[in-house]
C-alpha cells in the first residue's frame, strides 16, 4: 500500500516523539507521561521540578533513548546506501566487514582493557572496511560486486580472528556476548554527542546525492550518459556509511536487521525515490531500534541484548517483504 510521502515523513516524525515519551515512562519506577511532560517543562525553566523523576528522565533514560534513535537513523541510511549502491536487497551496513572487524578490536578490548573496547572496535572495523576497498579498487573506481566479495572474505577472516581471541583469552563472556549481540546500556551524552555529529555528516551526504541515487538504479551504463560520476557518488557514500556504521558499532556493539528492513519498509510504503528514502529509512530505523531496546530493558529476566529484539522483529518482517515481493 502507498501513502502521500510527505504525510508519512510527518506520522513517522510524530510516531518518534510518542515512542520516546512511551519509553521515558517504561522502566523499573513508572512515571506517567503527563508526570514527563511536566518535569521536563519545570526543569527547562528551573521551576522546582521533582528532582528523583527529573533524574531518572535526564540523566538515565533519555541518553539512552536519543542514543537508540540516533543509532536506528544512522544503520537506516547506511543500509539505505548499501542496497543501493550494490543494488542489492539483501545489502545491509555490515556488508563491507564492519562488524566482523569490529568484533575483533572488541575481543581484544575485553582482552586488554574494557576501557579500550569502543576504541579499538572502531579502529579495526575501519581496518576491515580499509582492506575491502583496497581489493575492490579497479581502474581508480570501487568495483561494487568484488566489494561484495571482499566484504565477505574479510568478514570470514575477522570473524575466524575474533572467535579464536575469545575462545582462548578471554574471561568476560558474558560481556563480549552482550557486545556482539548489541546494547544501549552505559549511555552517555558524550555518546549522543559525537554520534549525533556523524549523523549531520551522513544524512546530508544522502541528500545531496539523493538524484544521483536514483538514476543509478537504472544502472551504471545509464547513468553515466545522464552524466552522473558513478564511480565519485559509490566511493564518497560508502566510504562515508562504512566509516559511519564502525563508529555506531564500536558504541553499541553489533545490532542487526535494523539497516537491512528500514529500507525495504520504506520503498514499500513510499517508493523507491530517495528525494523521500533518505527520510523515511532513518526515521524507521529509529522507531524500531527504539520499541526494541525498550522492550530489551523490560523483560522479567533483566535487560537482555537488544540485538535478539530486532532480529525477532526483523526477520519476520523480511520474510514478509520478501514472500510479497515474490508473489508480485
Amino acid at each position: 500500500m502507498r501513502f502521500s510521502p510527505f504525510i508519512f515523513i510527518i506520522f513517522l516524525f510524530f510516531l518518534t516523539i510518542v515512542n520516546v515519551l512511551v519509553s521515558l515512562s517504561i522502566g523499573p519506577v513508572h512515571i506517567p507521561v503527563k508526570e514527563i511532560l511536566k518535569n521536563i517543562y519545570l526543569y527547562a525553566f528551573n521551576k522546582g521540578p521533582n528532582w528523583t523523576i527529573s533524574t531518572i528522565i535526564f540523566y538515565i533514560r533519555l541518553p539512552r533513548i536519543v542514543l537508540a534513535v540516533i543509532i536506528g537513523m544512522i544503520l537506516g541510511v547506511s543500509g539505505l546506501v548499501t542496497q543501493t549502491v550494490f543494488k542489492n536487497p539483501l545489502g545491509d551496513p555490515y556488508l563491507t566487514g564492519v562488524s566482523s572487524g569490529a568484533a575483533v578490536g572488541a575481543a581484544i578490548g575485553f582482552l586488554v582493557s574494557p576501557f579500550l573496547v569502543p576504541v579499538l572496535a572502531f579502529v579495526f572495523a575501519m581496518l576491515a572496511v580499509g582492506i575491502s576497498f583496497l581489493i575492490s579498487r579497479s581502474d581508480g573506481e570501487v568495483n561494487t560486486e568484488m566489494l561484495i566479495l571482499a566484504g565477505v572474505s574479510v568478514s570470514f577472516l575477522f570473524s575466524a580472528v575474533a572467535s579464536y581471541i575469545i575462545y582462548l583469552k578471554v574471561a568476560n563472556l558474558r560481556g563480549v556476548l552482550f557486545w556482539l549481540l548489541g546494547g544501549l546500556y552505559g549511555a552517555t551524552w558524550t555518546d549522543d554527542f559525537w554520534l549525533f555529529i556523524a549523523l549531520l555528516v551522513i544524512f546530508p551526504l544522502m541528500v545531496y546525492f539523493r538524484r544521483e541515487l536514483d538514476i543509478m538504479l537504472m544502472g551504471d551504463e545509464q547513468a553515466k550518459s545522464l552524466g552522473v560520476s558513478t564511480g565519485r557518488v559509490k566511493t564518497v557514500t560508502l566510504l562515508v556509511s562504512s566509516l559511519i556504521t564502525s563508529l555506531a558499532v564500536s558504541v553499541v556493539g553489533i545490532i542487526g536487521f535494523i539497516g537491512l528492513v528500514s529500507p525495504h519498509i520504506g520503498r514499500k510504503i513510499v517508493g523507491e525515490s530517495h528525494r523521500f528514502l533518505v527520510f523515511v529509512a532513518p526515521l524507521i530505523g529509529a522507531n524500531i531500534l527504539l520499541v526494541s531496546d525498550t522492550i530489551a530493558r523490560s523483560t522479567p529476566q533483566g535487560e537482555i541484548p537488544v540485538g535478539i529484539i530486532t532480529s525477532f522483529i526483523g526477520a519476520p518482517v523480511l520474510i514478509y517483504l520478501l514472500y510479497r515481493r515474490r508473489k508480485m
